[in-house]
């Protein structure tokens, strides 16, 4: 279980190694109220650094309420208080700690899409600065934003991944490593290793994925840029990842791909969805369960049915799907592709109210060429010097 020492480790490896809070930073702390372990120890260690924290912790209850009551002019206002932070914050710390992860279940897709396009600007300038934090080399008068992303242990997440509570805080500790004497060295040497695998991918341009499930798709990542993702913008992590160059030939992906883990977004679950992609855009769309609400979320903008990342899971802590994206797309032995909004600092612009990560599995009889090459094989990489050695 987690103990007081956990705690401040992690709260220590969110504000030194993710955040890098100085001294004057305004820190934005977005938290739930069932995270009050964590956002109490996050809260002390910002002010121990020097920070000025500015906390919003808001119960679930209300997002409810909201959709539930809200009528146009509400779901379509965008609101200068959100922006006015985005522009003010030096760094974000989310705490995710849903105890429901099915209150949203009951309302049209159509009401929850409005509401998020509405807080479109406000979400561009977020990841704009974002960018600007990665590459500072991009020309802009954006100042750089740090943010992190973590979930805290609660019931909903353990029953979602079939586990007790206990079970799931152990799991939660492991993938985090947490009880290393300091995961910041950890992240830190991880951070050296994926910057390696980068450097290999970034010399290449064209990768090809082969999978037992019927993947058999080919990504352009020419000219792309590969980043490292080493605790900071989640945590837990461990990803290499980049996006397909939209320009390409191929429109950035050709062919079939297959995720065959379960995948999960807005409460709503994805089992082996097939995806067609032709000239770079998602055409043909199945799925044994979750069909209709992934359709519906791929046609909710003209950008939702490009792939705005692809990328490579690296924490072998995590062996298996949990029902939250933060933790299984870091999955050693896979691969994900994002549909919807891509990350500039990669070189991808795709724009969509989407982001979503779909996830397959590269196990045993499983391949990655890169230009023709083999890359990753039953989902080891290949002409890479040893991983770094998980708890």
């Amino acid at each position: 279980m987690l103990t007081h020492l956990h705690l401040t480790r992690w709260a220590d490896t969110l504000v030194r190694h993710a955040t890098n809070i100085q001294p004057g930073d305004v820190v934005r702390i977005t938290s739930q109220p069932a995270a009050e372990p964590l956002l109490a120890a996050v809260y002390r260690r910002v002010l121990e650094a020097g920070g000025i924290p500015l906390v919003n912790c808001r119960p679930e209850s209300l997002t409810e309420i909201f959709y539930e009551l809200a009528n146009g002019d509400q779901l379509d206002w965008e609101s200068p208080y959100a922006q006015l932070e985005t522009e003010t914050v030096n760094a974000t710390i989310n705490l995710g700690a849903n105890t429901n992860l099915r209150s949203l279940d009951k309302f049209d897709t159509a009401i929850t899409q409005r509401a998020a396009r509405a807080n479109k600007t406000n979400r561009e300038l977020f990841f704009q600065r974002a960018a600007v934090a990665d590459d500072p080399s991009i020309d802009s008068d954006l100042k750089p934003l740090l943010w992190t992303t973590t979930i805290f242990p609660t019931n909903a997440y353990a029953q979602d991944a079939g586990m007790s509570l206990g079970d799931y805080s152990n799991f939660v500790i492991k993938a985090c490593q947490l009880d290393h004497d300091d995961p910041v060295k950890f992240w830190q040497s991880l951070d050296h290793w994926q910057c390696l695998l980068a450097e290999q991918l970034m010399a290449g341009s064209e990768l090809h994925f082969y999978t037992p499930a019927g993947t058999d798709l080919t990504v352009d990542t020419a000219g792309m840029r590969w980043l490292s993702s080493p605790g900071r913008k989640n945590f837990p992590d461990g990803e290499v990842y980049s996006g397909p160059n939209l320009n390409a030939e191929n429109g950035g992906a050709h062919g079939v791909v297959v995720f065959d883990k379960r995948c999960v977004y807005q409460g709503h679950a994805v089992r082996n969805a097939r995806i067609v992609m032709e000239k770079g855009r998602a055409t043909d769309v199945t799925a044994d369960e979750g069909e209709d609400f992934l359709i519906s979320m791929l046609d909710q903008d003209e950008g939702a049915r490009l792939i705005g990342e692809v990328a490579f899971g690296t924490n072998r802590a995590i062996d298996r799907p949990t029902g939250q994206i933060l933790y299984d797309e870091k999955m050693g032995g896979s691969f994900h592709l994002a549909f919807g909004a891509g990350y500039p600092e990669t070189g991808n612009t795709n724009k969509s109210a989407l982001h979503w990560d779909l996830i397959a599995s590269l196990g045993e009889g499983s391949r990655v060429t890169l230009d023709g090459k083999p890359f990753c094989i039953d989902g080891q990489f290949v002409n890479m010097p040893p991983e770094v050695n998980w708890l």
